[in-house]
């Protein structure tokens, strides 16, 4: 099994889900897909998350949690979830690719709407 400083020095020192540099002991591993959805514990399903988001996320999709913690102000590392989910999809079990590869879908999508209406705008800022 991954240990926790492994997870995240191998993905940048910071919260996936916010962003944040956390102390060592607010410090966890987020399953992309959640255990109890039958994800497992190997480090082509982890992440790093703090203590607050991987408890806030419970078992929702990772692409409807970082939705959810972008409206609400958080900075989600969507190219790190992106990557994760990616790994996911080509590493894991029939039921972690397939998840990864639909979130990770659901995730290119949304980010390109945002870039695609934040392109809009500044046209009309100009």
């Amino acid at each position: 099994m991954a240990r926790v400083q492994d997870i995240w020095e191998r993905d940048g020192e910071h919260c996936v889900w916010c962003s944040t540099a956390s102390w060592p002991r607010d410090r966890t591993l987020e399953h992309l897909l959640p255990r109890s959805r039958g994800g497992r514990s190997g480090e082509h399903n982890l992440l790093p998350a703090c203590r607050a988001c991987n408890k806030g996320r419970r078992s929702r999709g990772a692409a409807a949690y970082a939705r959810r913690q972008a409206e609400s102000g958080r900075a989600v590392d969507l190219d790190l979830l992106i990557a994760g989910l990616d790994r996911l999809a080509a590493r894991g079990t029939a039921a972690e690719r397939d998840y990864g590869a639909r979130q990770a879908s659901r995730l290119r999508a949304w980010r390109d709407s945002e870039r695609a209406l934040a392109e809009h705008l500044a046209r009309f800022a100009a």
